[in-house]
């Protein structure tokens, strides 16, 4: 599935080329051909999404994404997205919140700066420059409706081509090699000891403050015992007239 959703991505790019090259049609005339893409590729990223084993939260994203893209489609083939100005409009906003996602999942690794965070910071500002674009389209270049489709579909079959390659899909144990189950047992006791250093230390802490509180006195600890301001303001003028 990891390779269908490559192709897929590969076919976005290529069909939102040959729109960006027609500029003289309407989208009407190529509603049937997008839908049934959009289509295609919402299903496959769906029926994909349980096989990727990378980041804990990655094949949600891709549901979410393949969903999006579906119902687009089905909008799409139905008639109730084909208005030249609407459709760029609509295009544009789904690959901006696609570009925010991207820039999100950049940001969790921003202290590692791995291929993951690269990969991901770049398409996410691929993504959030075409979809505001879109939305500023006729004050800069007043590009026409078409081409712009054809930037999104481009922007995004980008971004299904990055997850497609960037998702690692583990295998299963039973066509493993034996060094792959040897690297993966040594990453999983690496994990534990880092896991069992951090318990160790928290466990540590939360004996020092136990301590700290079984020496502290009762009235530093319990608000109700300490004296009121009023006895405090009492107490010399009691001392002074117990001397008169």
């Amino acid at each position: 599935m990891r390779f269908l959703t490559i192709v897929t991505g590969i076919l976005f790019m290529a069909g939102g080329v040959y729109l960006v090259t027609q500029e003289g049609i309407t989208f009407l005339s190529v509603a049937f051909a997008v839908g049934i893409l959009f289509l295609v590729a919402g299903l496959i990223e769906v029926i994909s999404h349980n096989s990727y084993r990378g980041e804990a939260d990655d094949g949600t994203w891709v549901l979410i994404d393949g969903l999006t893209t579906f119902v687009l489609g089905a909008l799409i083939i139905l008639g109730k997205i084909s208005q030249d100005i609407v459709v760029p409009q609509v295009l544009g906003l789904w690959v901006l919140i696609t570009g925010i996602r991207n820039l999100s999942k950049a940001w969790e690794k921003i202290e590692v700066r791995n291929g993951y965070f690269y990969d991901h910071l770049f398409v996410g500002l691929l993504n959030m420059i075409a979809g505001l674009y879109v939305f500023f389209n006729p004050d800069i270049f007043n590009l026409a409706s078409i081409t712009m489709v054809g930037l999104c579909v481009v922007v995004q079959g980008i971004n299904l081509t990055n997850a497609g390659v960037t998702i690692r899909i583990l295998k299963p144990d039973v066509i493993k090699t034996r060094e792959e189950i040897l690297t993966d047992a040594a990453k999983k006791a690496r994990d534990a000891q880092i896991a069992a250093r951090e318990a160790l230390e928290a466990a540590k802490a939360a004996h020092t403050e136990f301590k700290e509180v079984a020496l502290t006195p009762a009235e530093l600890l319990d608000k109700t015992l300490m004296p009121s301001p009023s006895e405090k303001a009492e107490d010399p003028l009691k001392g002074l007239s117990q001397k008169l």
